[in-house]
C-alpha cells in the first residue's frame, strides 16, 4: 500500500514529529509508514487521515491489488 502522507504533511506545513504526535503514535512508525516499510492499522490510518485534513482514507492511502 502506497500513500500520500509527505505531500499532503508538507502541504499543510507540518513535520513527521508534528503528524506523530497529533496521531499519538512513535516518529520511527511514523516513518516507516511514510516510507511504506509498514502498513498501518485501520485506526492509525483513520487518525493519520483526519490529522491530514482528509474526509477518507483512499485521499491518503493507495491501495493496491
Amino acid at each position: 500500500m502506497k500513500n500520500n502522507i509527505k505531500k499532503l504533511r508538507e502541504e499543510l506545513g507540518i513535520s513527521q514529529e508534528q503528524l506523530a504526535n497529533i496521531v499519538n503514535i512513535p516518529v520511527e512508525e511514523l516513518n516507516d509508514i511514510e516510507s511504506n516499510k509498514n502498513i498501518p492499522s485501520l485506526l492509525t490510518a483513520r487518525d493519520i487521515t483526519k490529522a491530514l485534513k482528509k474526509d477518507f482514507i483512499a485521499d491518503v492511502f493507495l491501495f493496491e491489488e
